[in-house]
């Protein structure tokens, strides 16, 4: 069908709910992407791999034994492609590790006053 829309993406989504709330989209924003895993094991073991993608790591248990989370935090502009690369890189991590990415959060970098 010519002229069909692509359907939006979760993050595209979730960048228009970012800049719906305040946010200026041009300004670098923290982002903390969120990773589940079944053992702290696996957990640490996925720190190395994210590290090498030069993200800062928190491991900490999640709400059970076989539950423990993994916080990638990155500063970087939210760019909707960048995201989209940056979510198959982390889906292919958690795969290979029996685990799951959940998505990630982003303080609002508000707009300067003039």
């Amino acid at each position: 069908m010519a002229g069909a829309e692509a359907a939006p993406t979760k993050d595209g989504l979730a960048l228009a709910q970012l800049e719906k709330s305040g946010s200026d989209l041009a300004k670098l924003h923290q982002f903390d992407f969120v990773l589940h895993f079944p053992s702290q094991k696996v957990a640490e073991r996925s720190t190395l791999m994210l590290e090498g993608l030069a993200f800062a790591t928190r491991v900490e248990r999640g709400r059970s034994d076989t539950d423990w989370v993994v916080h990638a935090v990155k500063r970087l502009y939210p760019v909707e492609s960048d995201l989209i690369g940056l979510r198959d890189k982390l889906e292919d991590i958690a795969r290979q590790l029996k685990g799951a990415y959940t998505g990630w959060t982003a303080k609002v970098a508000e707009y300067r006053k003039e």
